[in-house]
């Protein structure tokens, strides 16, 4: 029950994408103000902890990943599956999982692509960009089966137009 900190689905109200995106951007631009640039070692210092959390929320909402391998087909199905979008694009690097190697994720259709177009307007850095959350989770999660101290860091690009996909990059630590 969400009301004993638990995130399931017993509460079938649904929120508007709009009043989501509101809050995301909230939470951003308060990021932002008060840690400035610094505001993206922060997001790199909540992907440290993300993955044990993340498989326990998401497993009260019912979405069980299990093993992750084929991070190219695996990354548009959880996007789909949680409602985020239904077009993503994933370039897997020739070394995938060895340190250094970068994952591009394209994502052309997401629910959250309004707050990436006004932070973009606002001059602020998508940090907390919801999308870069996920993807970093999961390659996180295929990274942890070879190495328990493996880590990612997340970068997200600016997005300008409403024609162009948000473009993140996972990168191998």
């Amino acid at each position: 029950m969400a009301s004993e900190g638990r995130f399931d689905l017993s509460d079938k109200r649904e929120i508007p994408t709009g009043t989501i995106n509101a809050i995301v951007a909230m939470y951003q631009l308060a990021l932002s103000k008060a840690l400035g640039s610094g505001s993206a070692a922060l997001t790199q210092l909540i992907l440290r902890d993300v993955t044990k959390i993340a498989d326990e929320m998401l497993k009260d909402l019912g979405i069980e990943l299990g093993e992750v391998g084929d991070l190219k087909n695996d990354i548009p199905k959880v996007f789909k599956l949680m409602g985020i979008s239904d077009k993503v694009e994933v370039e897997v690097p020739k070394e995938a999982l060895a340190s250094g190697s970068t994952y591009v994720i394209k994502v052309y259709d997401s629910v959250f692509k309004p707050v990436a177009l006004l932070l973009h307007k606002k001059g602020i850095k998508f940090t907390l960009s919801p999308e870069a959350f996920i993807a970093a989770y999961i390659v996180r999660k295929a990274l942890r089966k070879q190495n328990d101290k493996a880590n990612v860091r997340i970068q997200v690009e600016p997005m300008k137009s409403p024609d162009e996909p948000l473009v993140i990059k996972v990168i191998v630590r």
